[in-house]
């Protein structure tokens, strides 16, 4: 009687271990590995045990988390004491998750529900990483003297975008590359922005924009895919006029493409794009506030744009999206 007491309050109860193959896991890769159930000092009824999927990430000084998902792994079974059980666990990570960075983490959190008793939890933090296909377009813009910046690659509300200055060639061509990506069965998608020097006085836009599809097989070769970048960028910044970022209402943009535009369902597919969806319909300028660079401040300050910029134009038309006016990129790390 007292071992079943005790029990019921979570001393001698049965405990549950998510145990991985290993931490880090690419975006689209299977997550394995197995749960492990160890019965405590009485029998006990499992009710169910769930696997949830977590993200948090950080945003001017304030924490975020959210679930992505909930795994049912096993329901309805009795455990006896001492005893000792292995369950297979298996989950694909999406291709439009934020991959990890200095203000991205990820965690398995496992309930073993157990009826009449103090459910067990277990915690597995694990990296998620890009695809071997994206580390790549980082290298080859690493080749053309580009560098991450270290507020690169943080969530700014719609999706995960990076930003990049130059060290070299183009250090008295442009101000900063900036991508976002979806990762496609054939290849990559990347939403390129180019800023190119201010003018004298600052007549003239300097944000060009472009949609590249990069095929699988362009993405094995490192050194021509950077030479492929390069045209890209060199034809950009020799005829800009047909790049320049303009609002849908031919008026020049003021800002990072990123903090403009409106929200559509377009930019759900993108990395970090399942955040962009978990959010839903919240005012996501109250939580990632500009540093006011850009004029951006409170709903409906100077800076907040709903309307914006017709991203059909940039993304190839149709069910397309923005990127709203978030506080930009965050305190990163590169790969």
């Amino acid at each position: 009687m007292l071992k079943k007491f005790m029990a019921k309050l979570g001393v001698g109860s049965a405990k549950v271990d998510l145990v991985l193959h290993k931490r880090e896991w690419m975006l689209g890769e299977d997550v394995e590995g197995a749960l492990h159930i160890e019965g405590g000092t009485v029998e006990q009824d499992i009710r169910q045990i769930l696997v949830e999927l977590a993200v948090k990430w950080t945003a001017n000084g304030k924490a975020f988390s959210h679930r992505i998902t909930s795994i049912p792994v096993a329901s309805s079974f009795v455990i006896r004491p001492g005893e000792k059980k292995i369950l297979p666990f298996t989950y694909r990570l999406p291709n439009n998750l934020p991959i990890s960075r200095r203000g991205v983490s990820y965690s398995f959190v496992t309930r073993l529900d157990i009826a009449g008793g103090v459910d067990h939890f277990d915690s597995d933090t694990i990296q998620v990483l890009p695809p071997a296909r994206f580390a790549n377009i980082i290298r080859a813009l690493e080749m053309l003297g580009l560098r991450e910046k270290a507020d690169s690659g943080k969530l700014n509300g719609y999706l995960q975008a990076f930003a990049f200055f130059p060290t070299t060639h183009y250090k008295n061509r442009l101000e900063e590359v900036e991508l976002a990506a979806t990762i496609e069965e054939n290849g990559i998608r990347l939403f390129l922005e180019v800023d190119m020097i201010p003018y004298p006085l600052g007549f003239g836009e300097r944000e060009l924009r472009q949609e590249i599809f990069l095929e699988n097989k362009q993405l094995d070769n490192v050194q021509a895919l950077s030479a492929h970048l390069r045209m890209i960028i060199e034809e950009m910044l020799q005829n800009p006029e047909p790049y320049r970022f303009r609002h849908a209402s031919g008026q020049p943009s003021h800002g990072h493409v990123w903090r403009h535009g409106h929200r559509g369902s377009g930019m759900t597919e993108a990395m970090g794009g399942f955040v962009a969806g978990m959010l839903g319909g919240m005012l996501l300028n109250e939580l990632f506030d500009s540093d006011g660079a850009d004029g951006a401040g409170e709903t409906g300050g100077e800076g907040f744009d709903p309307g914006g910029f017709d991203f059909g134009d940039f993304f190839g038309g149709g069910d397309s999206g923005g990127f709203g006016d978030g506080g930009g990129f965050g305190d990163s790390g590169g790969f």
